[in-house]
């Protein structure tokens, strides 16, 4: 199913779901067994990422972690080190009701201590939290939705503040986790939890990977201009000749990454892994990269956590919510008052009917080169292994 169809089917059935069940919500509460906490987030990757520092202090605390997500998401939450993953196939409406019986199924013979719920205002989301029988349930509650009924504990989120702290929140309102480290720490012990997972490591080599892609949802809002692409990458080999540039995407990138065809011809140090990588060739890509250039999406996030040299472009979106204040990151934003037009409040989607992003348009070429230089000069050792 379309990620748009599911907000609608959340939004028109889980509503008068989550006020029926609520009225019987003690009746589904089972006792628990063991110290199993079931942490859920069900869209996005780079979110995904974010929830890393929660992680670590419910390990901390002894508790054993079994991550709820979407299927394709899987990858993710196992490179994250956690004990479990239960996944839901959203492929199609049929696959999705069977594995929602059968997952409620298996959360309930966990019998968890907690359900953390890392959504963002999902209905869904909020019923499987009851389903599961915790007795101790977490998530971000919004008053004029119902899926704060859902919930033991119901968590402010807070927009002036990044989305690891709000999910760190989420436990700490829970009472499952206490005195979390300052969000700079986590990188350190995320790189420490991936080394542990990969499958295999590589030498870094001299490149910079680049990321044009976003989520479908919102890629015409988020695109960089096809021309501000092909300047940075001619200019980028120009003042950086030693380092060759990779292009990275799924297939859906292919399109976009098409334009640059000539570019792929005519200079052997430009490459394209565009459709080609397993999601563990792609965290590797990453990892082994000199630098990476990207706009704001899930590979933000990971190369930020993985302590790479990283240069994200936003405009629709908060780098106040979804940035990194991390010395190797630099973030190009250029704060206009329109921008950012995507909420959390409004499902991520955008509140304006907008055709020229110029949050987007107006970050030039030349921006990306000096946080390129900087970045390079600060990190010498980058790409050299």
């Amino acid at each position: 199913m379309k990620t748009e169809t599911m907000r609608k089917i959340d939004w028109r059935l889980g509503s008068p779901m989550c006020r029926l069940l609520s009225k019987f919500s003690s009746a589904f509460v089972s006792c628990p067994k063991g110290k199993t906490v079931i942490v859920s987030k069900f869209f996005g990757i780079g979110s995904m990422c974010l929830s890393f520092p929660l992680l670590l202090e419910l390990r901390k605390q002894n508790f054993k972690i079994v991550y709820l997500t979407f299927l394709p998401n899987a990858p993710m939450a196992r490179l994250m080190g956690v004990n479990h993953v239960l996944t839901i196939d959203s492929s199609s409406l049929w696959a999705f009701s069977k594995d929602v019986i059968r997952t409620i199924w298996r959360m309930r013979s966990i019998s968890p201590v907690a359900f953390l719920n890392l959504e963002f205002f999902s209905q869904f989301a909020g019923i499987m939290s009851l389903m599961s029988g915790a007795p101790v349930r977490s998530g971000f509650h919004m008053m004029h939705l119902p899926v704060g009924r859902m919930y033991s504990h119901r968590t402010n989120f807070n927009v002036y503040r990044q989305m690891s702290e709000n999910f760190l929140n989420v436990g700490a309102m829970a009472g499952v986790i206490e005195g979390p480290l300052p969000l700079d720490q986590y990188p350190d012990e995320f790189l420490s939890v991936i080394s542990d997972n990969e499958p295999s490591q590589s030498r870094r080599a001299k490149f910079i990977l680049i990321n044009a892609e976003s989520s479908d949802t919102i890629r015409d809002l988020n695109s960089w201009p096809s021309q501000h692409w092909r300047d940075l990458i001619r200019n980028l080999r120009k003042r950086h000749p030693d380092y060759d540039i990779v292009l990275n995407g799924t297939g859906s990138a292919a399109k976009l990454h098409d334009e640059f065809a000539e570019l792929l011809e005519q200079d052997s140090g430009v490459k394209s892994a565009v459709g080609n990588t397993s999601f563990d060739d792609f965290v590797r890509l990453i990892k082994d990269a000199a630098l990476v250039i990207t706009v704001d999406s899930g590979p933000l996030h990971l190369s930020a956590m993985m302590k790479r040299p990283t240069i994200a472009l936003f405009g629709p979106e908060t780098p106040t919510l979804f940035g990194h204040n991390l010395p190797w990151v630099r973030i190009l934003y250029q704060n206009l008052i329109c921008s950012p037009c995507r909420t959390i409040y409004d499902a991520k989607q955008s509140v304006l009917d907008c055709r020229d992003n110029q949050c987007m348009k107006q970050i030039r070429p030349d921006m990306v080169l000096s946080a390129v230089a900087e970045l390079l000069v600060e990190n010498p050792r980058s790409g050299t292994g």
